[in-house]
C-alpha cells in the first residue's frame, strides 16, 4: 500500500512530493509526517542579528589582497563571495587564507554569458590569518561573513 504526497505548482502541474510505503518486514511507515498544518512558521527578524556570517565586505574590482573586516584574523568565517561582473570577461577572484591562495573563479575571455550575479558559497573558517581577496579587472565581489 502507498499513500501518495502531490503538490501542484502554480501553472497546474502535478509533481509527487513524497510516498509513503510499508517495508515488507516491518509494516512501519518509511514517512514519517510531522504535526502541524503545513503553514510556514514566520521568522521574528529580531533575532536574526548576531548570527555568524551576517557581515558583509564590498571589494572593487583591480584590488590586490584586501584583507576582510577591519585586521582579519585567524578563525574568521566566510559563507561566500557575491560576484558582480561588468562584463562578459571578468578578470579573477582570489581567496587568500593568510598566504594561501585559494582561486574560486578563473575568469577571462566570455567566462560569463551575463552580467548578472551569482554566488559562490564557501562556508569556511581561516586557518592561516586573515581572510583577503583580490580582484581582477571589471569584476567586484561583496564578500559575507564573520570578520574580525
Amino acid at each position: 500500500m502507498a499513500d501518495n504526497v502531490s503538490i501542484r505548482n502554480a501553472a497546474g502541474l502535478t509533481f509527487n512530493a513524497a510516498t509513503d510505503e510499508l517495508s515488507d518486514t516491518s509494516q512501519s511507515s518509511k514517512v514519517t509526517l510531522l504535526a502541524g498544518d503545513g503553514s510556514p512558521t514566520p521568522i521574528d527578524p529580531r533575532r536574526l542579528t548576531g548570527l555568524p556570517g551576517s557581515e558583509y565586505e564590498k571589494v572593487a574590482a583591480s584590488q590586490t589582497g584586501q584583507v576582510l573586516g577591519a585586521t582579519g584574523a585567524t578563525g574568521d568565517l566566510i559563507n561566500g563571495i557575491l560576484v558582480i561582473p561588468s562584463s562578459t570577461s571578468p578578470g579573477a577572484i582570489t581567496l587568500l587564507d593568510g598566504a594561501v591562495s585559494i582561486p574560486v573563479f578563473t575568469g577571462g575571455t566570455t567566462s560569463v554569458s551575463n552580467l548578472v550575479p551569482f554566488l559562490i558559497p564557501l562556508g569556511l573558517r581561516s586557518v592561516s590569518g586573515a581572510w583577503s581577496l583580490t580582484t581582477g579587472a571589471n569584476v567586484s565581489c561583496v564578500a559575507i561573513g564573520d570578520f574580525t
